[in-house]
C-alpha cells in the first residue's frame, strides 16, 4: 500500500520541510487540525482551539459550552506553505504501531523529497512521538538533513501509560457533572483513551524502555537542533451559563483535565499531568532534546503548541537560516 503523502511545492530557493505526526494521529493533524480527531480518534481537535464564550440572550444557546471554536487556525504547515516553503507530510500506515515501522516510512518520504527537490536542504519537524521517529531515522546519517525540530517530544520518555488502568473513576465523575445525553460518549472516550494508554505503542515511550535503550543517534555538525515543550496541562474549559439580568453569563465550572486529576492520589500522578511541569502528555523536562542548541518552554498544552505564534516564528527563523 502506497503512503498517503501530501506534497506542496513552494519556491525554488526554499528548503524542504517534512512534518511527522505523533501517536494515533494522521497528516490532518498538520494540514487540517480543526477537521481531525485525536486520542483514539474520539475527540475533535477543534475543541482545543475554543476561546471563552461571550454573554448570550436568555433564549437560545446551550447552557453548557466549551466556548467559541474558530473557523480556522494558522499552524506551522499553513504558515510555512504560505511563505513559500516546500512542505511534505504523510499519514503513517500504523499510527499506533512501533516506531521502527514509522522510521521506514519516513525513509520513503525522504526519498520522495530528494527526488522532487534534488539538492535542497531538508528539515524534519516532529510533534510528540514524531520527534523520536526523526531521531531514530537520523541514526542512519541520512544526507541532506540540515535541521531537526521537535515539538512536545518525550526525549526522556513519558509515564502516562502507567496510569491507563486508573482512568475508570473518571467515567463516574464526568457523568455526575455532564448532561445525560453525553454519558454514552464519555464512556466510549474513556475506554478508547485507556486502550491507547495501555497499548504497546505507548509502552515504547516509557522511560527506560527498550526503544530508549536502543536509541543511538548523536548530534552532527551542520545540523540545526531545536526543541519546544509545554507547561500547561489544561486542554479545555467547560462553562455553565447563569442568568444575570437579561442575559446568560458563562461561568467556568470544569477544567479538563485539571479538575479531574484531583481524584487521583498524588502518589500516582505523573508530572505530565501537573500544571507547570507538563503539557498533559509530556513533561517540560522530557521535551528537551539532549543536544538542542535552543529549547523553549511555553505555557501551552500538547495540542495548542502546534499553532503557538512563538513556535511558528522561531521555527521559521531556523528554516530561513538553512
Amino acid at each position: 500500500m502506497e503512503l498517503d503523502v501530501l506534497v506542496h511545492k513552494g519556491n525554488s530557493g526554499k528548503p524542504v520541510v517534512i512534518f511527522i505526526h505523533g501517536l494515533g494521529m494522521n497528516k490532518n493533524f498538520w494540514t487540517d487540525p480543526l477537521g481531525t480527531k485525536i486520542f483514539a480518534r474520539n475527540i475533535p481537535l477543534r475543541v482545543f482551539a475554543a476561546t471563552p464564550p461571550k454573554p448570550t440572550p436568555l433564549k437560545g444557546g446551550k447552557m453548557i459550552t466549551i466556548g467559541s471554536v474558530p473557523d480556522k487556525v494558522d499552524t506551522l504547515w499553513t504558515v510555512l506553505r504560505d511563505r513559500g516553503f516546500n512542505v511534505l507530510c504523510w499519514s503513517q500506515r500504523r499510527p499506533v504501531g512501533p516506531i521502527a515501522a514509522a522510521v521506514e516510512e519516513l525513509d520513503e518520504v525522504m526519498h520522495t523529497a530528494r527526488r522532487l527537490f534534488p539538492d535542497k536542504p531538508i528539515a524534519l519537524i516532529g510533534h510528540s512521538r514524531g520527534g523520536l521517529i526523526a531521531r531514530k531515522s537520523m541514526e542512519r546519517k541520512t544526507p541532506g538533513v540540515k535541521a531537526l525540530i521537535t515539538i512536545s517530544t518525550p526525549h526522556g520518555g513519558s509515564s502516562l501509560s502507567r496510569i491507563g488502568n486508573k482512568l475508570s473513576p473518571l467515567t463516574a465523575f464526568l457523568k455526575g457533572v455532564l448532561p445525560k445525553d453525553t454519558h454514552g460518549t464519555v464512556s466510549g472516550v474513556i475506554k478508547n483513551v485507556t486502550d491507547l494508554l495501555e497499548g504497546n505503542a505507548l509502552k515504547e515511550l516509557v522511560p527506560g524502555s527498550e526503544f530508549f535503550k536502543g536509541l543511538k543517534d548523536v548530534p552532527s555538525a551542520g545540523i540545526n537542533y531545536m526543541s519546544f515543550g509545554g507547561t500547561k496541562t489544561e486542554l479545555l474549559t467547560l462553562y455553565r451559563r447563569e442568568k444575570q439580568g437579561d442575559k446568560l453569563y458563562p461561568k467556568p465550572f470544569l477544567k479538563i483535565p485539571d479538575s479531574l486529576i484531583k481524584i487521583f492520589p498524588s502518589s500516582i500522578l505523573p508530572d505530565e499531568l501537573k500544571p507547570g511541569k507538563g503539557d498533559f502528555m509530556v513533561t517540560a523536562e522530557s521535551s528537551v532534546m539532549p543536544w538542542a542548541e535552543r529549547h523553549i518552554n511555553l505555557p501551552v498544552n500538547h495540542i495548542s503548541i502546534v499553532w503557538n505564534k512563538r513556535v511558528i516564528s522561531s521555527v521559521k527563523e531556523v528554516l530561513d537560516g538553512i
